[in-house]
């Protein structure tokens, strides 16, 4: 017997709406991730830094075929965690500030009405469902740890009620720690190798670890207050107090310039206990030198919410460079 298909108006209608409601949660997925996945890959890509700036997960890549397979793996898993998580917990913020965006005049997704809350809710629900899952394929019950971490952080930093965004100095403290626990997942992947490299140098995994998370940490004590700067008017509005109003704009500015000079500081006292190299403490030193001209520029024009705004948007790349100089300087540890 021939198939009977249903083309009545009422079922072409049913069809279309149904397809047109795939076609617009698609979308609006897209464009959230699209719109915060700047930020997700600074922070991906500080797990994978974390793979990689140890000296023993980059030498003893040419000695042990299996253990080749875990980086690899580890690679693609563990950034990806990462990623989902943290445009997961962007996205959640956004969705809590959509009023106060709004108010500032950012054109994000959910503020401007082009992603529903209930499409931006499920974007948060899927992201860090995903993120948990690879963070627990790349590195077992202790990326699961860290995973958990950051979804807890993520959650505390725009739930109302807590709201840490909202808390002077702890709202920086937890962006920090986030980026600090991003670098250490990627990190605690190759603590179970020999402490010893190839070249028969030792070092304390742990304590280079806490090393090279404390200057992501600092970097984000740069640039989260920085963005802070530009949304005075509206953060004093609506309740906060960031650093920026308690201590004054060009008083946050200088406390950054002070912060990037101290992590060039800080990269020399290790270099001369632990004997990491030259390399590492140099190149670290560099990022924090361009840091230093970036803040100084600023400085003079405090006022121009929109050069401030650009300002901020230079900070990525000095994020990736920083994360760069770090593992460069881990596979020139010998020098």
């Amino acid at each position: 017997m021939a198939q009977v298909v249903d083309y009545s108006p009422s079922h072409i209608i049913i069809k279309n709406d149904v397809l047109r409601s795939v076609r617009d949660f698609t979308v609006s997925q897209l464009l959230l991730l699209n719109y915060r996945k700047r930020w997700g890959m600074i922070y991906a890509f500080a797990t994978l830094a974390g793979i990689f700036c140890l000296p023993n997960a980059v030498f003893d890549l040419t000695q042990n075929a299996g253990y080749i397979v875990s980086v690899v793996l580890n690679s693609v898993t563990l950034p990806l965690g990462s990623f989902m998580i943290i445009v997961g917990m962007y996205v959640l913020n956004d969705l809590v500030d959509s009023n106060l965006d709004r108010a500032n005049g950012k054109d994000r997704p959910i503020a401007t009405g082009k992603v529903s809350k209930t499409q931006a809710w499920v974007f948060v629900t899927m992201t860090n469902t995903l993120g948990i899952l690879f963070c627990l394929i790349g590195n077992d019950m202790m990326g699961v740890v860290i995973s958990l971490g950051l979804v807890s952080i993520g959650i505390m930093y725009s739930a109302p009620k807590i709201s840490l965004k909202d808390r002077f100095v702890v709202k920086t403290l937890a962006i920090a720690v986030a980026m600090m626990l991003c670098i250490t997942l990627g990190a605690t992947s190759s603590w179970s190798l020999n402490v010893t490299t190839s070249l028969n140098i030792p070092y304390n995994p742990i304590f280079l670890t806490i090393y090279i998370a404390s200057m992501l940490g600092g970097m984000v004590f740069i640039t989260s207050p920085f963005n802070d700067v530009a949304d005075v008017q509206g953060d004093k509005a609506a309740g906060r107090k960031t650093i920026p109003i308690v201590i004054g704009r060009e008083n946050t500015v200088k406390v950054a310039i002070y912060i990037a000079a101290s992590m060039a500081g800080v990269s020399w006292i290790v270099f001369t206990m632990m004997h990491t190299g030259w390399i590492m403490p140099l190149l670290v030193s560099a990022v924090s030198g361009i840091t230093i001209i970036n803040m100084y520029r600023t400085l003079r024009r405090l006022d121009d919410r929109n050069y401030v705004r650009k300002q901020h948007k230079k900070s990525m790349p000095l994020h990736l460079l920083l994360q760069l100089s770090l593992v460069v300087g881990a596979l020139l540890f010998w020098l």
